[in-house]
Formats: structure tokens, C-alpha cells, sequence
């Protein structure tokens, strides 16, 4: 018996103690506001659910019971593996990376926390005891949010804490759904509070209430227009459900209703208000719009999204394999946006590119039993209903936008687990053989041999992978070949990070290439380590442009053009659409001097989505320094008038052919266009100097001193070398 005590105690100590690691913040590895938190879960998860087996097997009490939840939960699993070792890169779908960590490894240890947790918290106590910790980590990371907003704290270096909190997350839109979550739980203990003891109510309702005053305000702090949406309707959803199903609160609901319409209405009035656009989170809900920027690029993501779904419906493409499918089918309309996504930033998509129709059918097979469980059965009241529901409403909503992180993964699974014990509390445990008392010691030593293997194997040998790389980005006092040695170790372990270590090593060799006083012979060290990691990299994941474009940019700084060629051609066959490759192949082609592949490579790019400017600009400048100005007449002339056109490298390319006259006019547009910038004038009479009129020069450097007293000097100065014929053209 005391052998079960201690295996108790060992379980409940994990589910209680998972709660706080949100406040992990591992700044000695790679991807700190990541890492820590989820090696911190899969190590306590594992831990549990060792004692947890053994426990379970000499006690039925401590055995799942039979529910819906359960069996959707355990088909989910099963589908994603499956999807996994099918999908076109099963490595990284099963490990994900430092960034995310992610993947089946993550979806296993969910798996086995929901199954834990709802057995080993069979009583509404321990479930009390259990949401008031999460409630007071809640409240912990709410302070730590009012002391960032204030600018006493805050752990991302130069973050501007003013307008979006993270606390301890390292992201706005992590923070939100935690306190989004947080906030429906204690709205659900808060409505319960009539059913304690009278000396209590007045406390906890006062407790329930500040906790959720206080994680609304930091949620909408955040700024994540999504979570905050979710939040209002998930919160009318309750009520109108709150009204539909008990007399007793339909007045009180209906007043919610217009109190939220009205706020509502009143903030789409006063959208332009001066109020509206001072406050951040104010203006953020003000400025939603299907023309804003991150909103188009929204629904662009969606549209790659379908057309992988297309590709591959059944089973999809496996987990963390998105980025294949954004640059198969990259929209270069996306030219303004992040060039590597790895999220569609939307649920369903998310889960038909990972798992296909299987996979997210049987992802909303887990809201379709929550909802089966919370209204087909006795276990829950209407207004448990109601808020549980509009919980799961708000928190599906808020992921139409966004993804998931450790925090969101473990509340939702914690909230499903919940639910499965409140609707099962009658129903029999899964059937499984008892171990005598005698035996009980073997078990647990299997289980300490089996938690450890699980751990070693999923967790340290990754812990020591990231160590090795945060020291290889570091400096070292032994000099940058100890780097490459870290790098080296990093990669040897073959596991979780490995494309990130290859990644990190072939960015820093580009680094080394460009340092002043670096040896040949470690810079060729560097160079040729890289580019071996880089071919590794690309050959796992065969249809991937990253691998090979990395590859390509790495051989186009060594200068090694000839190589770097067919892995440039290769990304862009892996991503006709994405300009950023065909940049890489144009330099590489310029450095060859083929000036008509590089204007053939900038053409394209350009023709793609002429909306992109620094396409026009590259490929006008080309084409003016190959003599070609009636081609760069009709590029620029859409820019010309707005002074776009006043680029660096325009100006560059008419410099080279002494085309003074075309300099002038483009930079007249622009000092017109932007009369407060004092660049543009300078360059303007340098043309005018360098067209022989010097009065003309003289003219726009008075006009710019007057207008801009900063530029005074400079003008003055540049007058005198004028005057004294000592001025030069650069």
C-alpha cells in the first residue's frame, strides 16, 4: 500500500507541478522561450506516466474509464502516426525542431498527459485543487504581464512592451490563448460559487472575478486580434446558450448581449477616434480589415494551404511539413511577407496539409465528443454547458488565425480530460490484469528503466544537441574553429535541432567568407563543412528549396559559382514562384558575367508579381546598364511620379553609362514626391554637376539649405567644391 501511496504522490506531483513550467525561460539554449518549457513537460509527462502504469496496474481505481473523448483522442494519435511515417519527411515529423517543437513526439506525450490526468484526478476535488494551481500560475503570469507593460520587465531584449506583451512566452499570440483559457475556467468555478459553503462564496467570487478581470486585461495587451474576437464570441455563444437553456439567467444573458453589441458598435463609430488609436489594443480591433496586409497574407497562406491539400487529401503531407508545401506552391503575392512559413495559421488547414481529411476529421471528432459529453449527458448543468462550450468556441476561433504552442496543447488536453471524467465517472475502467503486491517492486523498476530510456531517447540526447549549437553561435576564447567544432558535435547526434545546426552552420560560414583577416584554410574548413551538412540536409528532404537554396547562397559567397548553379536551379524547381531564389540566381549569374541569364532570372521574378518593387528596381537596373533604356523607361515609369523609382542601383546604372539626363529627372520626381528628405536633393545636383550645369546645382543645394536647415552645412560644403571645380562625382 505504500508502495501506491508514494506512485500516487509521484503522478499528482507531475500533474500539479506541469502548470508552472509556462514560466521557464532556458536562456542557455537555442530557441529559450521554447525549449525549456517543452523538455520540461515531455521529462514530467514520461516521469508520471511511468509510476502512473504501474500504479494503474495494481489498482483498477486508477485505470481510464471507458468515454468518447478517449477513444477520439486515441484515434487522432493513430491517424497522425500514420500520416506521419507516410508524409514526405517522417524525421522531421516526428522530432519538429528547437522552433516549435512540435511533431508526434509532442502529440504522444499530449496523449499520454490527457490519459494520466483523467485517471489519476478522479475526484472533483483534486480537479478544484488542479484548475485553482492553474488559476494562481495564471494570476503569477498576469503580474509578470503588468510589470512588462509598465517596462519594469521584460525579457526580450529591445521588445516594446507598451504594445504587445509575451511574458514569459516569447510571443503575444502564446500569452493570449493562455489567458483566454484562464479566463473561461475561472468564469466556470465563478458560476459554481452558489454551491460552496456560505463562508466561502463572498471569498471566491471575489477571487474568481479578479482573476478573470486581470487575465482579460493582459489578453487584450496582447493585442492578438484573434484570441480577443474569440473571447467576445465565445463569450456571447455562453450566454445565448445560458439563455436558451435556463429560465433563470436568460435576463441576465440577454443584458450580456447588448452590453457586448453595444461596446461593439460604439468602438466601429469611433474607429478614427483619437482615443481608438492611442490605446493598442483598441486600435488593433479598429483596424481589422480584409485589405490589411496581415490579414491578405492570411488568406494567400490558405490558398497554398488548399492546393496542397489537393495534392495529397487522404493522409496529407505529415506533421511540421507546411514549409514544402509554401514553397511548391508559394503565391508571390507573399513577396512582403516572412519567406519561410512552416504554420498556415489556420486549424483546419494546419491539420489537412499534416494529416489530411483523416487527420482533421479526427481532430474535430475531439470537439464533437467534448460537446457530446457537456449536452448529452446529466454530468454537466446548463450553465457549465454553456461556458465550456463557449470556451471550446473561443479557442477554436482564436486557432482560425493563429497555432498552437506547449501552453494552449496542455490546457486544451487538460480541459478534454476534464470533461471525460466529469461524463465517465460512472462508467467501467478499461480492463487490464492486476499485479500482486509481490510483484509491485518489479514493476516499478521497470518503470524507472522505462521513463529513463523514454527520457534519455527523447530528451536528453536533443538537450545536448542544443547545448553544442547555443556554444557554436557563440564566441569561443579558442577561436571560430572550436565553433565549427560545436557545430559538428551538434550535428553528430541526429536528432531533434539537426536541420537547425546545419542551417545555423551554413549561415555562419557565409559570415566567415566575408571576415577580414580570417585563414583560407579555416574558411575553407567552414565553407566545405557546410556545404557537406547542406547536401545531407537536402537529400533528407528531397523537396524542400530551403536545403538547396542555403546550398546555393553558401558556393555563390566562396565563390564556387559553378557548383552553386544546379543547387539554385534546384530550389527553384522545388519554388518556381518565390523571388527570393531567383535573386540568388541572378547574382550567381552576374558574378558569371551571363548578363542575359541574370536579366532572364530578374525578368522572371519581376513578371511574377509586378506589385513587387525591388523585383522592377533590380530588373530595371540591369537592364539600363545593358543599354536598354527604353526597357527601363517603361519599368520605372509606374514608380516615377511617387519618387520609388529614386533607387541607389538606378542611379548606379545610369552613373555607369554617364546617363546624367535620366538620373535628373527620376531624383526631380522624387524631391517633389518627398520635399523633408535631404538625400534626394544632394543627388540631384550631383547629377545637375555631373551634366555640366553647375548653376543648376548650386540652385538645389541653396533650395535644400533653405528648407532644411540640418543639411545647411552639408550644402554649403558642397557648393564651395563646386565653385572651386574640386567637387567629384561618386
Amino acid at each position: 500500500m505504500a508502495m501506491q501511496q508514494a506512485l500516487r504522490f509521484i503522478v499528482l506531483a507531475g500533474v500539479f507541478a506541469l502548470p508552472f513550467i509556462v514560466f521557464i525561460v532556458a536562456n542557455s539554449l537555442f530557441f529559450p522561450f521554447i525549449t525549456g518549457k517543452n523538455f520540461a513537460f515531455r521529462i514530467i509527462v514520461e516521469v508520471m506516466t511511468g509510476a502512473w502504469l504501474v500504479l494503474a496496474l495494481a489498482n483498477s481505481a486508477f485505470r481510464p474509464r471507458r468515454s468518447w473523448l478517449l477513444g477520439a483522442f486515441a484515434i487522432f494519435v493513430g491517424i497522425v502516426a500514420i500520416a506521419d511515417a507516410l508524409g514526405v519527411y517522417p524525421f522531421k515529423s516526428f522530432w519538429s525542431n528547437y522552433e516549435r517543437m512540435d511533431g508526434f513526439v509532442t502529440l504522444a506525450h499530449l496523449f499520454l498527459y490527457f490519459v494520466v490526468t483523467a485517471s489519476i484526478l478522479n475526484t472533483e476535488k483534486l480537479w478544484r485543487a488542479f484548475w485553482h494551481t492553474s488559476l494562481g500560475a495564471s494570476a503569477l503570469m498576469g503580474v509578470y504581464g503588468l510589470l512588462q507593460l509598465a517596462g519594469i520587465a521584460s525579457l526580450n531584449p529591445g521588445f516594446s512592451s507598451v504594445s504587445r506583451i509575451d511574458a514569459t512566452f516569447g510571443n503575444p499570440i502564446y500569452l493570449a490563448v493562455y489567458m483566454l483559457f484562464h479566463i473561461g475556467i475561472a468564469a466556470l468555478l465563478w458560476s459554481r460559487v452558489s454551491e460552496e459553503r456560505p463562508n466561502q462564496r463572498t471569498q471566491h467570487a471575489y477571487l474568481y472575478g479578479s482573476i478573470i478581470a486581470l487575465d482579460t486585461f493582459v489578453l487584450f495587451m496582447t493585442g492578438t486580434r484573434g484570441t480577443m474576437l474569440g473571447l467576445i464570441g465565445g463569450a456571447v455563444l455562453g450566454a445565448i446558450l445560458f439563455a436558451l437553456s435556463s429560465r433563470a439567467g436568460r435576463r441576465l444573458a440577454i443584458t450580456g448581449i447588448a452590453g457586448v453589441a453595444l461596446l461593439a458598435g460604439t468602438l466601429y463609430l469611433a474607429r478614427d477616434q483619437a482615443l481608438v488609436q492611442r490605446v493598442p489594443f483598441l486600435q488593433r480591433l479598429a483596424t481589422i480589415s480584409l485589405e490589411d496586409s496581415t490579414t491578405k497574407a492570411r488568406f494567400m497562406n490558405w490558398g497554398m494551404a488548399w492546393e496542397g491539400v489537393k495534392e495529397r487529401p487522404i493522409l496529407g503531407w505529415g506533421q511540421e511539413n507546411y514549409a514544402i508545401v509554401f514553397d511548391k506552391y508559394y503565391n508571390p503575392g507573399m513577396y512582403g511577407q516572412e519567406q519561410w512559413f512552416d504554420r498556415v495559421h489556420n486549424i483546419v488547414f494546419d491539420w489537412l496539409v499534416a494529416a489530411g481529411f483523416l487527420g482533421l476529421i479526427s481532430y474535430l471528432a475531439l470537439y464533437a465528443c467534448a460537446l457530446w459529453c457537456l449536452w448529452m449527458r446529466d454530468a454537466f448543468r446548463p450553465h457549465e454547458r454553456s461556458i465550456l462550450t463557449g470556451l471550446l468556441a473561443a479557442y477554436f476561433f482564436h486557432n482560425l488565425f493563429v497555432f498552437d504552442n506547449i501552453g494552449s496543447y496542455m490546457l486544451f488536453a487538460s480541459l478534454l480530460a476534464y470533461i471525460a471524467f466529469r461524463a465517465s465517472e460512472s462508467a467501467p475502467t478499461i480492463p487490464a490484469p492486476t499485479i500482486a503486491g509481490k510483484a509491485l517492486p518489479i514493476f516499478v523498476a521497470g518503470a524507472i528503466a522505462l521513463s529513463w530510456g523514454a527520457a534519455w531517447y527523447v530528451n536528453m540526447r536533443p538537450l545536448a544537441a542544443n547545448r553544442a549549437l547555443i556554444q557554436a553561435i557563440q564566441p569561443q576564447k579558442e577561436g571560430i574553429m572550436k565553433n565549427l567544432e560545436f557545430f559538428r558535435e551538434s550535428i553528430s547526434y541526429g536528432t531533434l535541432g539537426t536541420q537547425e545546426a546545419r542551417e545555423q552552420l551554413a549561415q555562419v560560414a557565409v559570415q566567415v567568407i566575408r571576415l577580414e583577416g580570417a585563414p583560407v584554410e579555416v574558411k575553407r574548413s567552414f565553407v566545405e563543412a557546410a556545404a557537406t551538412e547542406m547536401a545531407k540536409q537536402a537529400d533528407a528532404s528531397p523537396l524542400d528549396a530551403r536545403f538547396p537554396l542555403f546550398l546555393g547562397a553558401l558556393l555563390n559567397a566562396a565563390g564556387d559559382l559553378t557548383n552553386a548553379e544546379p543547387a539554385l536551379e534546384r530550389a527553384h524547381q522545388l519554388s518556381p514562384g518565390k523571388q527570393t531564389i531567383l535573386f540568388e540566381i541572378a547574382a550567381n549569374r552576374l558574378a558569371q558575367e551571363k548578363t542575359d541569364e541574370a536579366i532572364a532570372a530578374y525578368k522572371k521574378a519581376f513578371e511574377l508579381e509586378p506589385k513587387y518593387t525591388e523585383a522592377r528596381i533590380l530588373y530595371a537596373a540591369l537592364v539600363i546598364r545593358g543599354g536598354n533604356d527604353a526597357r527601363g523607361d517603361e519599368l520605372l515609369a509606374p514608380i516615377l511620379e511617387s519618387g520609388v523609382a529614386a533607387d541607389p542601383r538606378i542611379a548606379a546604372a545610369y552613373l555607369a553609362r554617364s546617363r546624367y539626363d535620366k538620373i535628373i529627372t527620376i531624383w526631380e520626381a522624387r524631391v517633389l514626391a518627398r520635399p523633408s528628405e535631404s538625400q534626394p536633393y544632394f543627388t540631384l545636383a550631383a547629377a545637375y554637376y555631373g551634366a555640366g550645369n553647375s548653376a543648376r546645382a548650386i540652385e538645389v543645394l541653396e533650395g535644400v539649405a533653405e528648407i532644411l536647415p540640418s543639411a545647411k552645412e552639408q550644402a554649403d560644403t558642397l557648393i564651395e567644391q563646386i565653385r572651386s571645380g574640386a567637387a567629384k562625382i561618386q
